[in-house]
């Protein structure tokens, strides 16, 4: 133990003198604030807009069942056809809904086919949902009639009782008595759509600062692999092995990363989750750092290969995008990814963080047997 003090102690010093730590340790912070205040206000916080055309006659008593579902997911506006393309088109909202001129006729004779023309744009990601709820709209206005021909067509009512009937058909159920949907966590937490909004932002800044302490842990390995092929350190592995040297010094280039995410993540007020996942992320981390420091093909390779690892980072994650949804072959590789662990933990899978810790703690163990195995062989 006074040993691993005493190389940790030292390789702290070095770290405290090096301008790298230092960079680290101010960068990552200032790189996920800036990015938190650089996404808009609007599309953080505020619902999707979604724009209404209604024909100049008509179309009132839709637009305030509409109205009376928009919320804090979804909020609705009235515009003309002009300045809904235009908007929609900009990006501002989400999509437009387009009313004919005879709307009121054609809902009174039934003729729901092509009823509505929805307008989208490249980014427009919530118009189903928008088509679910013009449907339920125009459900309420419609389900009376159709229920009343119902009764007709079977025998149920004759005119006289549809005449009395009318009412009960009309009527609105109370709020005990229909199919209401909510939205709980797998704890059993309601789910507030707001802290749904907010969550992906999280999700966002979590998983680029993961993406960054990975490429540090990357950068150590390097200059671990560097410093077990100084002459120092050749001389002393044979005394202490190499596994003993490289653990204080891995320790003590982890310790600045785990601080520097630490402030990152609590400088953009991300939940406490995300914070404590770190460790065992950093434990993942480190240990594979570890196993490339004593490769030395694979330290060395590394110059070339870390471009890469911010675009794999980013699309093998549901950090920006489950590609899973579009490409179902690439599963496997986004569900396992250490930064797909990593989000799972910090939304409050335990699981996922665990098995990250595990599959370290696992990869130190079989270099320790290894090590072991190395030294016991007899020298020639």
């Amino acid at each position: 133990m006074s040993f691993f003090r005493t190389f940790f102690t030292s390789a702290s010093r070095l770290r405290l003198a090096d301008w790298r730590a230092w960079a680290m340790l101010l960068l990552l912070p200032a790189i996920t604030f800036g990015v938190a205040r650089l996404l808009p206000a609007e599309e953080v916080s505020a619902p999707v807009q979604v724009g209404v055309v209604l024909p100049e006659t008509g179309g009132g008593e839709f637009w305030r069942r509409l109205e009376a579902r928009g919320g804090l997911v979804v909020v609705f506006h009235k515009a003309d056809y002009e300045k809904a393309e235009r908007l929609v088109a900009a990006g501002r909202w989400d999509c437009a809904l387009v009313l004919p001129e005879d709307f009121e006729d054609r809902l009174t004779a039934g003729e729901l086919e092509g009823l509505f023309t929805l307008l989208i744009g490249p980014g427009s990601v919530v118009y189903p949902m928008v088509r679910e709820t013009v449907t339920a709209c125009v459900s309420e206005r419609v389900s009376p009639a159709m229920a009343g021909d119902y009764l007709l067509q079977s025998g149920i009512l004759d005119e006289t009782g549809l005449k009395e009937a009318r009412p009960r058909l009309d009527q609105v159920l109370l709020e005990r008595d229909r199919v209401l949907v909510s939205m709980e966590t797998t704890d059993g937490h309601p789910l507030d759509p707001l802290a749904l909004a907010d969550s992906g932002v999280s999700s966002l800044l979590s998983g680029l600062t993961a993406v960054m302490l990975s490429i540090w842990a990357l950068f150590t390995a390097m200059d671990l692999g560097r410093w077990l092929d100084s002459p120092f350190a050749r001389r002393l592995a044979p005394l202490r092995g190499r596994l003993s040297l490289l653990l204080p010094r891995l320790a003590a280039a982890l310790l600045p990363a785990l601080c520097a995410g630490a402030l990152a993540l609590l400088a953009v007020e991300c939940p406490l989750a995300a914070v404590l996942a770190l460790v065992p992320y950093l434990l993942f981390w480190g240990a594979a750092a570890m196993a490339l420091a004593l490769w030395s093909p694979a330290w060395n390779a590394l110059p070339a290969l870390i471009p890469f690892v911010p675009a794999l980072g980013l699309l093998l994650s549901p950090t920006l995008l489950d590609l899973s949804t579009l490409f179902p072959a690439l599963a496997p590789a986004v569900r396992w990814n250490p930064v797909t662990l990593y989000l799972r933990a910090c939304g409050g899978s335990w699981g996922d963080g665990l098995l990250l810790a595990a599959a370290g703690a696992a990869v130190l163990a079989l270099l320790r047997l290894s090590g072991r195995n190395g030294q016991s062989k007899p020298s020639n």
